[in-house]
């Protein structure tokens, strides 16, 4: 009896996983879901979330998914993805700006703006980043920080 399955993960772009697994987490639409060797045939499709896997060498890695399917047979998962990345390819910069911009389009809606997409950019991001952060990656840009900053309105002359 084998005691490990093989996983693929496929995006547009590419084979990002080909390994042997002993276990699998990922998002479904209705709730995450679990997989383990020799499971019943099951086919779901992916929300947006975290899709984690423990390798038969112990190690635990982690995604960031969105949409796409996940096929399971008695030996291996199939994942194709719309987009799928490993800690090391999310660029944590490009992903603060998309969930400030998500943020803020939620925050002032615009007559005929499609909330649910602003939604999904919102959980895209947050998942980028919880994975960038379990993974330790900071982000590679320095805030500009200024030591004097004037207060529009305020008295700057204090000699009176």
């Amino acid at each position: 009896m084998a005691d490990n399955f093989q996983l693929n993960v496929v995006t547009p772009v590419g084979k990002i996983v080909d390994a042997q697994v002993v276990e699998l987490t990922a998002p479904g639409l209705d709730g995450e879901f679990g997989i383990l060797p020799r499971h019943a045939r099951y086919m779901t499709a992916l929300g947006v979330g975290e899709l984690r896997y423990r390798t038969t060498d112990g190690a635990e890695e982690v995604l960031a998914v969105a949409g796409g399917f996940a096929e399971v047979s008695r030996d291996q998962v199939s994942v194709l993805a719309q987009t799928a990345e490993d800690a090391a390819m999310i660029d944590v910069a490009r992903a603060e700006a998309a969930l400030q911009r998500a943020e803020a389009r939620l925050a002032e809606p615009e007559d005929g703006m499609d909330m649910s997409r602003a939604s999904i950019a919102v959980e895209k991001s947050l998942v980028r980043l919880r994975v960038a952060k379990a993974r330790g990656i900071k982000p590679t840009y320095q805030p500009i920080v200024t030591t004097e900053m004037p207060i529009p309105g305020a008295d700057t002359h204090d000699d009176e």
